[in-house]
Order: C-alpha cells, then structure tokens, then sequence
C-alpha cells in the first residue's frame, strides 16, 4: 500500500511540474500557432526564440558609445516608465516596439538621457546560442 502510494505520489509530480511549464507568453504573442508547434516539436527552434528574446540586447551608456554608433542611435522609439523597468526581465519584447533584430549591424535604440539599448545583428544572437546551455542540440 505504501509502495503505490509513493508511486502515485511521485507521478503527480512529475505529471504536474510537465505541465507546469508553459510556453513563454512573447512568443505565443509574436508567433501565434506555430510557437505552439515549435514547443511541442521543435524544441530548440522555441529555445532560440526565448534565447532572442532573453539576450539578443544590451542597455549601456550613451558615453560608451563611438562616435559612429552614436550616430546611428534610433530616437524614433519611446518608451514610458514602465516599461523601463521591464527592460531586461522576461517579460520584456522588443517586437512590440517595432524592432526587428537585423541580419547585417547592431542597432542602437535611445532608452533615456543617458542610456542606449543595443540590439544584436542575428548572426551574432545565433552564435551565441550555439554555446548556450538553451541550445539542445
């Protein structure tokens, strides 16, 4: 009796924490149906969005910019206080401001006064990602 209490016990766990993870609510919003699919049977394709979404960016200073990156800082884009703060968590996602990551250059998008977000060329996300404990293959 014991016996199977403990194994019943110990399904509903394991049954509970599989279902307990969720796909990330940015990509269900960028991708619709085919995140779904992706996180079903494409694992690492689902990985290397959450990946983008997670650390395809950088805040830094303005001041540590060159002169020609400064020059190419986007000041087109506003962001209002709260969604400051959310910068750098996991609910952050830039495709709701328009940003595309871009195949070619870094792209420089002013965040306040003082502070520029820098978005990573893809090449440069992939690569990354090809070391990253995200990436199972």
């Amino acid at each position: 009796m014991l016996k199977k209490l403990f194994i019943l016990t110990g399904f509903l766990i394991s049954t509970t924490f599989s279902f307990s993870q969720e796909i990330d609510s940015r990509i269900l919003k960028n991708k619709g149906k085919e995140a779904e699919k992706m996180y079903v049977y494409n694992k690492n394709s689902y990985n290397y969005l959450l990946f983008e979404l997670d650390h395809s960016y950088e805040v830094v200073s303005i001041k540590s910019l060159s002169k020609e990156q400064r020059n190419s800082i986007k000041k087109d884009i506003s962001f209002t206080d709260s969604e400051k703060v959310i910068i750098g968590t996991s609910n952050f996602n830039f495709y709701d401001f328009g940003i595309k990551l871009s195949k070619s250059e870094r792209q420089y998008v002013q965040l306040d006064k003082e502070r520029v977000i820098v978005f990573y060329a893809i090449p440069e996300v992939t690569k990354a990602f090809t070391t990253s404990p995200s990436n199972t293959k």
